[in-house]
């Protein structure tokens, strides 16, 4: 872990000496290997939101550069090899991005992902913010990347059954307890087949059914789901759902582009 440290330490203090392309990426590792066995769309999903959108990079990056971060992150870190990428801005410190693994920790394995963007002034900063940058751990479990907040518990499937009925879909799809699996279609259709159910939880449901057939890698079926999911949201924007609600539709159309890039 110390040579991890110091190496994301190395990684950002050389940045300065890096040309001024739009975006670097720096690797350690010269093979191309998904060495955690990582499937791809819970690597996609977990990183593509917190790297891309968290960040706001997204308004400056398209698809195939956000692919090749994504895909670069994947199969070349591992517990001795970090990824580090330099996004140039048009004004301020460069974008950064270190994504390293941890093996071997008392809370398991560890993919850790460090950004100099300082979360309260959304701003990228000359140098990481230790209280303030963003910085997000996954813990990886099988196949599965599992946001450290997302680990099952019986004391959070308990809270969050009492909930709005779309967060258990959400828990159950990306926790690391792998018998929740199977119940997701089911609580997706639950919504959907309801006449009652509120617009934002069918928006929710929709989501949630393209996302299970990108796991799947039914890309026609998550392709067909992203299409009505955006007319359902463009008929009852400020008419039962928020129209603030927009970014739903832009992350879901990111996440399809990045999928049936990978996929291919």
């Amino acid at each position: 872990m110390k040579k991890i440290l110091l190496l994301s330490v190395l990684f950002l203090m050389s940045y300065n000496a890096f040309a001024q392309d739009k975006i670097k990426i720096r690797v350690t590792k010269q093979d191309s290997t998904n060495t955690y066995g990582i499937n791809k769309f819970y690597f996609v999903h977990q990183l593509f939101a917190n790297a891309f959108f968290m960040t706001d990079l997204y308004k400056q990056l398209d698809i195939n550069e956000m692919l090749n971060i994504i895909n670069t992150a994947l199969y070349r870190t591992d517990k001795e090899n970090l990824v580090g990428v330099l996004i140039k801005q048009k004004e301020g410190p460069k974008a950064t991005l270190i994504f390293s693994i941890y093996e071997n920790t008392k809370i398991g394995t560890v993919l850790v992902l460090r950004t100099n963007f300082h979360v309260k002034e959304r701003i990228f900063t000359k140098k990481p913010d230790e209280k303030n940058s963003l910085v997000r751990w996954y813990f990886i479990k099988g196949e599965k990347l599992v946001y450290r907040n997302d680990l099952y518990s019986e004391e959070t499937e308990k809270k969050i059954k009492v909930e709005a009925p779309h967060k258990l879909i959400g828990y159950y799809l990306f926790d690391d307890n792998f018998e929740n699996d199977s119940k997701v279609l089911g609580l997706i259709y639950e919504i959907l087949n309801n006449k009652n159910s509120d617009k934002t939880e069918v928006l929710y449901a929709k989501l949630y059914l393209g996302e299970f057939y990108l796991l799947n890698n039914e890309i026609d079926k998550a392709q067909k789901e992203i299409v009505e999911l955006k007319e359902y949201f463009e008929k009852f924007k400020d008419n039962g759902i928020k129209s603030e609600y927009s970014w739903i539709i832009n992350m879901a159309e990111t996440e399809f582009e990045l999928m049936k890039r990978m996929n291919k």
